[in-house]
């Protein structure tokens, strides 16, 4: 049946609000969750199944975007809420730019048109020469099923796709698939559906101060690195892929001869800067019949968490770890310090199920938030969470990260050990978590003491927070560029850097004359050396300025 393309690019446009609602529907299809918001949603009380075109094992179905950097097979199907009554036949085609523009359009988004090397948004309809075709474009759900079988659609990488300045990706790639027609007892849940495969880059090029491009992937792009950096995203506010914006320089001392007086310089800048990235906040709540520790989700996490080829995949390819953020919850009567034998169970369970299902690298723990004053609070147990970071590691296995923000509380006394456990022996890293405040464990400076059986260079001693304060002001500008840096470094302080927010090229810290944030993890001395004298130093450094994602102000908020 022919179209009129006018009234599908306006009735398309019209429908794109609702498609958040269709994907909700469709999750159960999946399998039962363990984590419940608001409980199961009721089936519509219809005799007609609802369904939609998805790529197949997703629930979105307007966009499902991947970064590519080879060729890569994708396969949709056409999935319906309860079987089918009677066999469904569902009929595809490949929409054209006026149909990309229509999503462009409904989602407001821009080119930048001053940013050579990216910002800009826009989807472009992708290159024939770019896809591969299946001999027919038709789906069927047989009576009595929920999904057809997949057809399969070769995306084809090249170099047509990098159309920017040095060989870049310019904008996003897109290509349409619109329902046209569909047969049988089946109600459509979006009017006149177009389901976009979206196309990123996999790799990302650098260009700094008009350098040649530097590739990452390579295999010793960071063998130089002398730090461990931990980057946490808020998934409510930015895009976690702005943690890819954040890289580090090694300078080297030189001399050309063993004569001359001076040494030369040469930078090397490596990317990524950051080894981890804790996306949050997936919550510790207490559960309201049972009173136990449920986790609680976020939908702006989950959506990353169900999009992770665009979203956490490009970070993965560099060799990030990516882990969950897990706080408890504000005012929360439970946390990690008054659980029951029970309830430790189900939550080690609940987080390492979590994990598994969503095939993230580990988890981050932070308990600030419970109030364990507050009235019916289950009693503290000094003991309790470090018996829980031992079910924790036991259920997760040593290959997981299990890090922890640790405020030296005398409600979790990790401190000390409890029936011969030790907290550190279940831990991978930990920092103090009073932001932008700097601790020195185990001295006459301070009464903090070390977690027992926590090595010392697995702790960070600051967790920076990009808050315009005088506090951050301070320990940016003095006490992480202290002339003692190269001590602290030798005795186990400042091996880990962790930053509490990755921040968006946002109004109240990056306008004016000097549009970035540069913060310096101090000039640090790997070996002993001046400008005198051969040797090495070493700075990191976040700059959103400099790279092509971001880069444009109000970049790097969320997109979705």
């Amino acid at each position: 049946m022919k179209r009129n393309n006018e009234l599908r690019i306006r009735l398309r446009a019209a429908g794109f609000g609702l498609l958040g609602a269709a994907a909700v529907l469709f999750a159960g299809c999946e399998g039962d969750e363990f984590v419940r918001d608001g409980g199961e949603m009721p089936l519509p009380g219809k005799d007609t199944p609802a369904g939609a075109l998805y790529v197949q094992g997703t629930y979105d179905p307007e966009l499902t975007e991947y970064a590519l950097d080879e060729d890569r097979t994708v396969s949709v199907v056409y999935r319906l809420d309860f079987p089918a009554k009677e066999d469904v036949t569902v009929t595809l085609s490949v929409g054209t730019q006026e149909d990309v523009d229509a999503y462009n359009d409904a989602k407001g988004l821009v080119d930048i048109t001053n940013q050579p090397n990216g910002g800009c948004d826009r989807y472009k309809l992708l290159p024939e020469s770019n896809y591969e075709l299946p001999a027919t474009l038709t789906l069927t759900v047989p009576q009595g099923k929920t999904e057809s079988e997949p057809l399969a659609i070769e995306v084809l990488y090249d170099e047509t796709l990098l159309n920017g300045l040095y060989g870049m990706m310019l904008q996003p790639w897109m290509l349409p698939l619109c329902v046209n027609r569909i047969e049988g007892a089946v109600a459509p849940l979006v009017t006149d559906q177009m389901l976009g495969i979206g196309i990123r880059p996999a790799d990302y090029g650098f260009y700094v101060n008009g350098m040649e491009p530097i590739e990452l992937g390579m295999a010793d792009a960071k063998k130089d690195s002398p730090f461990y950096g931990i980057a946490f995203a808020d998934c409510r506010v930015i895009n976690p892929r702005l943690v890819l914006n954040a890289y580090y320089s090694i300078f080297e001392f030189y001399k050309e001869n063993p004569s001359d007086r001076r040494c030369k310089m040469r930078n090397f800048q490596y990317w990524p800067f950051f080894d981890v990235e804790c996306l949050r906040p997936l919550f510790i709540a207490q559960d309201a019949a049972t009173q136990g520790a449920v986790l609680q989700t976020d939908p702006d996490l989950m959506y990353v968490l169900t999009h992770q080829e665009r979203y956490v995949n490009p970070q993965r390819k560099l060799r990030m770890k990516v882990c969950v953020s897990i706080e408890t919850q504000a005012k929360s009567p439970v946390g990690l310090c008054n659980l029951s034998e029970e309830n430790r169970a189900s939550l080690v369970w609940q987080i390492a199920d979590f994990v598994e299902k969503y095939d993230l690298d580990g988890v981050a723990l932070n308990d600030k938030g419970a109030n364990y004053a507050a009235e019916g609070a289950p009693a503290v147990d000094k003991s309790s969470c470090t018996k829980f970071l031992k079910a924790l590691r036991e259920a997760m296995g040593d290959d997981k990260l299990i890090l922890l923000s640790y405020d030296a509380d005398e409600n979790s006394a990790l401190y000390e050990a409890h029936d011969g456990l030790q907290a550190g022996e279940y831990l991978d890293y930990a920092w103090w978590g009073t932001e932008n405040v700097r601790c020195t464990l185990g001295t006459g400076e301070s009464e903090t003491r070390p977690i027992v059986g926590l090595p010392a260079d697995r702790f960070g001693p600051i967790a920076v927070l990009t808050v315009d304060t005088p506090e951050y002001n301070f320990v940016m500008s003095q006490d992480l560029g202290a002339m003692d840096a190269k001590e602290r470094y030798d005795a186990g302080d400042f091996r880990i850097c962790v930053w509490l927010d990755v921040p968006a090229h946002r109004q109240d810290f990056t306008e004016g004359a000097a549009p970035s944030l540069c913060t310096n993890w101090g000039s640090l001395p790997v070996q002993e050396g001046n400008s005198k004298e051969e040797g090495w130093s070493s700075r990191g450094i976040y700059e959103p300025n400099k790279l092509a994602y971001g880069s444009y102000f109000g970049g790097g908020l969320k997109d979705w």
